[in-house]
């Protein structure tokens, strides 16, 4: 039987807005984080939430060349802080999260 669902106290909007912190106001280049991470342009489309199209546009020279937007750098700060969480994350709590996963598959 499902639970009703909860509405977060002040408590998760703090977690929130703390594990957010680190990219608000913060963006990455792109050429800063391919320096960093091996990802092809199809994984950066995805990253970054736009068409492969665009990403090409990229790295393409001459009038049809586009710039990353604001949102883009963001989604790519946003990446690069979860990655690098992520290879510094206690055991434990790689644990604890796949128990929930897979509790919520259960469902």
């Amino acid at each position: 039987m499902p639970l009703a669902p909860r509405s977060p106290t002040r408590r998760h909007w703090n977690a929130l807005e703390a594990y957010l912190q680190p990219i608000q106001g913060e963006q990455m280049e792109i050429e800063e984080f391919l320096e960093i991470w091996a990802v092809t342009r199809e994984e950066l489309a995805f990253i970054c939430d736009c068409s492969v199209t665009t990403v090409n546009h990229w790295f393409s020279q001459g009038e049809h060349r586009r710039v990353p937007t604001d949102k883009h750098k963001q989604r790519l700060a946003l990446a690069h802080h979860i990655w690098t969480s992520v290879e510094t994350e206690p055991a434990h709590l790689r644990v604890l999260r796949e128990m929930y996963h897979q509790k919520r598959r259960k469902q």
